[in-house]
C-alpha cells in the first residue's frame, strides 16, 4: 500500500492533453468538424479586455496606437492563428472607424470607449496545457508592459482562462479541503469514541487508502498502465484537477463508515467483559457481513462509472473503485484489527471502556 501510495508524489493535476471527449456526443462531433475546417480556435479563443484609463480609444491616437501595437504583437505570436480587434478590422487606422458598422463598434469597444475586446484564436496544434500556458504568461507580463500605457488593465477571457483559474482555484483550495474534513472526522471520532488512539488511527488509515487509490489513477490513466481495458487509449499524462478534491471528499467518508462499524463492535465486546483478544474477532465476525455487502455494492456502482464515455467520470469511479477495495479488503480485514492488537488497552485511551452509570429508575 504505501509503494502504491507513493505513486502519489507523479500526480500532475492539469487538464489531459489529446482527444478525451465522448465521440458519439453531437458538440463533440460539431467542434471535430470545426478542427477539419482549420477553425477548431472559434471555441478555444482566448478574450482580452483592455482598458485605458484616460480618453477614448476612438478620439485618442496614444490609445489606438497601443491598442494596434498590442493587436499586432499577439499576431506574430506563433501560437495565433488569428487576431481580431477593432484596428484589425479598421486595418490599423482610426479614421476608418467611421465607415464600421454600429454593430462591430459595440462588438469590440465598450459604450464609453475607454476599453477593447481582443480575440485570438489559437492553432490548431496548440493544445489545451499549452493555451493555459498563455493565459498566465499574458496575466504575469500584465496590461502596462504590453501596451506601453502606465494605468491600463487587462482581463483575459475565454475557455483557456476558465481552465487556469479552475485549475488554480482547485490548487488552493485542496489542502484546507483537506484540514476541514481531517479536522471534523477527528473531532467526531474523539466525541463518539472517548479515545485518541482510534481517532487518530482511523485517520491514517483513511489517509493512506486515499493515498494508495490516487497512485493506482497515476499508474493507470496518468501513466497508461492497463488503461486500454478501460476504454483509453494511452496515458492522458495528468489527471483533471476535479478528481482529487472530489474522490478525496467521498472516499474519507465511506472509510469511516467501515472504520466506526468495526471500532463500534469492538469497543462494545470489550465493554461487555471481553479481553482485547476476544474482543477484535468477535468484532469482526459481527461487522464482516455488512462491510463486505456495502463494499461489493460500491464497487459495482463505481466500477460502472469507468464504462462511460467522459474521461473524468472514468477517473473518478476507478479512483472510488479502488479504494473501497483497498479499504474494505486490506485495511479492515489486515491492518485495522493488526493495529487494535497492538496498542491494546491503548486504543481506549482516555476514557473508551468508562460508561456512564446507568440512572435509578424512579420506584413505581
Amino acid at each position: 500500500m504505501l509503494l502504491l501510495a507513493l505513486q502519489m508524489r507523479h500526480l500532475d493535476t492539469r487538464v489531459p492533453e489529446g482527444d478525451w471527449l465522448p465521440q458519439s456526443a453531437e458538440s463533440v462531433r460539431a467542434l471535430h468538424a470545426l478542427e477539419h475546417m482549420d477553425r477548431g480556435g472559434i471555441v478555444e479563443s482566448l478574450r482580452l479586455i483592455v482598458e485605458f484609463p484616460k480618453d477614448s480609444i476612438a478620439q485618442s491616437d496614444t490609445n489606438w496606437n497601443a491598442l494596434d501595437q498590442l493587436t499586432k504583437r499577439l499576431e506574430k505570436d506563433p501560437r495565433a492563428d488569428r487576431v481580431i480587434s477593432i484596428t484589425t478590422i479598421a486595418e490599423s487606422n482610426r479614421s476608418s472607424l467611421t465607415e464600421l458598422s454600429r454593430e462591430s463598434r459595440r462588438t469590440l469597444l465598450s459604450s464609453d470607449g475607454h476599453a477593447a475586446l481582443i480575440q485570438i484564436l489559437p492553432k490548431g496544434s496548440v493544445t489545451l496545457r499549452d493555451q493555459v500556458d498563455w493565459v498566465r504568461e499574458l496575466r504575469k507580463t500584465g496590461a502596462t508592459a504590453l501596451t506601453g500605457v502606465s494605468g491600463s488593465t487587462m482581463l483575459v477571457g475565454g475557455i483557456p482562462a476558465l481552465n487556469a483559474d479552475y485549475e488554480t482555484i482547485i490548487r488552493e483550495h485542496f489542502p484546507s479541503v483537506m484540514g476541514l474534513v481531517v479536522g471534523g472526522t477527528f473531532l467526531a471520532l474523539l466525541c463518539g469514541f472517548r479515545s485518541i488512539v482510534v481517532a487518530v488511527k482511523a485517520i491514517a488509515l483513511n489517509l493512506v487508502s486515499v493515498a494508495a487509490s490516487f497512485g493506482a489513477l497515476v499508474l493507470v490513466f496518468q501513466c497508461g498502465y492497463g488503461s486500454r481495458f478501460l476504454g483509453v487509449p494511452g496515458g492522458t499524462g495528468s489527471i483533471f484537477p476535479l478528481v482529487p478534491i472530489v474522490t478525496f471528499s467521498i472516499v474519507f467518508g465511506l472509510s469511516m463508515d467501515y472504520e466506526v462499524f468495526l471500532v463500534a463492535r469492538v469497543l462494545e465486546a470489550r465493554r461487555s467483559g471481553l479481553n482485547e483478544l476476544e474482543a477484535i474477532p468477535e468484532g469482526m465476525a459481527r461487522t464482516a457481513g455488512l462491510i463486505t455487502s456495502a463494499a461489493a455494492i460500491m464497487i459495482v456502482v463505481f466500477a460502472a462509472f469507468t464504462f462511460g464515455g467522459f474521461l473524468v467520470v472514468k477517473m473518478i469511479g476507478f479512483t472510488l473503485a479502488v479504494a473501497v477495495l483497498i479499504d474494505a479488503t486490506i485495511v479492515r480485514m489486515v491492518i485495522g484489527p493488526a493495529l487494535l492488537r497492538l496498542a491494546g488497552d491503548w486504543n481506549w485511551w482516555p476514557g473508551g471502556l468508562t460508561t456512564k452509570a446507568a440512572k435509578p429508575h424512579p420506584p413505581l
